[in-house]
C-alpha cells in the first residue's frame, strides 16, 4: 500500500471512530496433524503434514489465511480436509496460540457418505507445551462433527509444529 493510501486509511479510521488496521506479520505453520474420530470404520489415528500461512497482528491476533493438508486415505476412498471460510481465528500471546477453525471433510467414492464439517477450538494443551523459543508448539480440540458420514462423530484434532519464522517480534506475544 504506498503512503499515501496508509496516511489516508489511518485518517478515515480515525474520522469514523473504527481502531486502526494493524500492521500483520506473515508467518507459517509446519507440522503434522493426526485425526481420530469415534466411528469405528473411520477411528484413526490418521496422520498427515500439514502447513498453514498465519497473519499476526500486533496485538496478537491470529487469523489463518490457508491451510494445505493432504488427503486422508480409508480403504479405496480418499477424504480431503480443507478449512472453511471465515474461519482460523484466534490470539497468540506469550507462547499461547488458540483458534478457532471450521473443517470441511469430503468424503468421495463411498456409497451414501455425505460430507461433514466439524467447528475446532484448537489451544496450546499445557503450559509444558506451549510455544518455545524456537517457535515449536502443540495444540489439540475435541468437537463433534456435524451433517453427513460423520454427523454425530466426536473428533480429536493434535497439531505438532512450528512457527516460523519466529514471531517473536509481535508484540503481543511476549513469550517468545
Amino acid at each position: 500500500m504506498s503512503n499515501l493510501m496508509t496516511v489516508a486509511t489511518h485518517g478515515l479510521a480515525r474520522l469514523v471512530g473504527r481502531p486502526e488496521p494493524l500492521p500483520a506479520h506473515h508467518a507459517r505453520f509446519v507440522g503434522v496433524a493426526t485425526l481420530t474420530t469415534s466411528r469405528p470404520d473411520f477411528r484413526g489415528p490418521f496422520t498427515r503434514p500439514l502447513s498453514a500461512d498465519l497473519l499476526i497482528d500486533e496485538r496478537g491476533r491470529v487469523t489463518v489465511a490457508s491451510v494445505d493438508l493432504g488427503p486422508v486415505k480409508v480403504g479405496s476412498v480418499t477424504c480431503t480436509i480443507s478449512q472453511l471460510p471465515k474461519t482460523g481465528i484466534g490470539t497468540y500471546d506469550s507462547g499461547a496460540l488458540h483458534l478457532t477453525i471450521g473443517l470441511h471433510v469430503g468424503i468421495g467414492a463411498l456409497r451414501g457418505a455425505q460430507d461433514s464439517e466439524i467447528m475446532l477450538e484448537l489451544t496450546t494443551q499445557s503450559p509444558a507445551s506451549r510455544a518455545t523459543a524456537g517457535g515449536r508448539l502443540s495444540l489439540a480440540g475435541t468437537a463433534t462433527f456435524q451433517n453427513g458420514y460423520l454427523g454425530g462423530r466426536l473428533a480429536t484434532v493434535v497439531l505438532d509444529g512450528a512457527i516460523s519464522p519466529d514471531a517473536g517480534g509481535v508484540r503481543g506475544d511476549r513469550g517468545l
